[in-house]
């Protein structure tokens, strides 16, 4: 489950990467004043998909004879 959203974070991000790229490229000002907002937004993708795939490094490392760390930290 934690890969699905990891890959729907990415999938995210890569949407607001294009936004931007073609709003800077193509010079569409209704969406210029926007740049900002998009530019935080692929911030946060990027700590959120760096948080997902660390806990779930960490998750994995717990797990031992196909058994799964339940711990939540």
């Amino acid at each position: 489950m934690i890969n699905e959203i990891i890959e729907q974070e990415e999938e995210l991000l890569a949407t607001l990467k294009i936004i931007k790229d073609l709003t800077e490229e193509h010079d569409i000002f209704p969406l210029k004043g926007m740049i900002e907002q998009v530019d935080r937004l692929i911030k946060r993708s990027e700590l959120a998909i760096a948080g997902l795939n660390k806990w779930n490094i960490i998750n994995n490392l717990g797990e031992t004879d196909g058994e799964t760390n339940q711990s939540t930290t």
